[in-house]
């Protein structure tokens, strides 16, 4: 890799970055002089992609010392809101049947009930998505890299895991510990000293996008890992619909906290790279409705305080769920699901 030119984009201090990481090949330029239109961190950006590998990424680049600049508005410490009870009944009929039938998790749920739901692929997927696809035969200790305020962490133990999470904001792992009361690590995955091959699994959800050095954080995770431990990954796809509709107003640039964005083939190649054996790779739209309205509000805008739609029209709403419909009889042809989810073994 060729040396960087170091130097200030506004009051962020960055590094020149036009190199691919995987192929170091010189990267042709997306998009230029971009702003933050969700949490309004300084400087201005661009996002360079390579034409072999497909991998795509910001340059200039924060300097590792900077990035948590970029988080000081950011909300991976809020907690969720509490469905309708009527909702929250049905939706829990629907998740522990679908636990249960095809995932292994004992829930007590009538099995016929189960496999009717398990039928509705939809259904089937965003159950599996909520536990990143671990099934109860796998159950041992689990890390989750970037664990937020924890609830993915508190679901998986009531699962029966044994699990542990490591975390950069401070107030998320405040909320971590003292709210579901959770073994958390504060600061960022290289930066925690944890014994190698201690992990049946370890589970990463839209973070290795967040990370200056994506092959080293996969290595780290390999490490970490048991022989034939599992890892799972989800990440925004550079290849999804919801991009070639919105182009540069695609809620997934997230620019500049996304320092890279990964095809199904360049996070294939980081995970082989640091010694994987990738089981799956596909793509998903169960966050297809959420990506349009967003989009939908950036580009007509231009920007979105928060990061997240607040108050949705019903003609974006109706928008959303056709968009939802054709990503997802699409994804059954093409990867052109808004997320990448990757699951490997070591």
């Amino acid at each position: 890799m060729r040396e960087n030119i170091t130097n200030k984009n506004e009051s962020v201090y960055v590094q020149e970055f036009p190199f691919c990481l995987l192929c170091n090949n010189e990267g042709m330029f997306l998009y230029n002089n971009l702003r933050d239109c969700l949490f309004e961190v300084p400087g201005i950006w661009a996002f360079r992609h390579c034409p072999n590998c497909g991998l795509v990424w910001l340059d200039p680049q924060p300097l590792p010392s900077e990035l948590s600049k970029l988080y000081t508005q950011y909300y991976t410490h809020q907690v969720e809101r509490a469905s309708r009870k009527w909702l929250a009944s049905l939706r829990n009929v629907i998740k522990t049947s679908i636990l249960q039938t095809c995932f292994g998790y004992s829930m007590e749920q009538n099995k016929l009930l189960g496999w009717l739901f398990s039928l509705i692929g939809p259904f089937k997927e965003i159950v599996g998505r909520s536990i990143m696809w671990l099934k109860a035969q796998e159950r041992g200790r689990l890390l989750d890299i970037g664990c937020g305020n924890g609830q993915f962490l508190y679901r998986m133990r009531e699962l029966g895991w044994e699990v542990v999470g490591v975390e950069p904001d401070p107030e998320a792992v405040r909320i971590a510990k003292e709210q579901f009361g959770l073994e958390i690590f504060e600061g960022n995955i290289e930066q925690v000293e944890l014994p190698p091959n201690s992990f049946d699994a370890i589970t990463m959800n839209h973070v290795i996008e967040h990370v200056s050095d994506p092959i080293g954080t996969l290595g780290k995770c390999y490490r970490l890992l048991k022989h034939g431990g599992k890892l799972v990954i989800v990440t925004p796809n550079i290849q999804s619909l919801g991009l070639h509709l919105f182009g540069k107003y695609w809620r997934g640039w997230e620019v500049p906290r996304h320092l890279f964005l990964f095809s199904p083939k360049s996070l294939r190649m980081c995970a082989e790279r640091a010694g994987f054996k990738v089981q799956e790779l596909s793509t998903t739209a169960k966050g297809a409705r959420w990506m349009w309205a967003a989009s939908r509000l950036i580009k007509k805008n231009g920007k979105l305080p928060g990061g997240s739609p607040k108050r949705v029209t019903l003609q974006i709403k109706l928008e959303g769920l056709v968009f939802w419909i054709v990503e997802q009889a699409l994804c059954q042809l093409k990867n052109v699901g808004e997320e990448i989810i990757l699951i490997a073994t070591k």
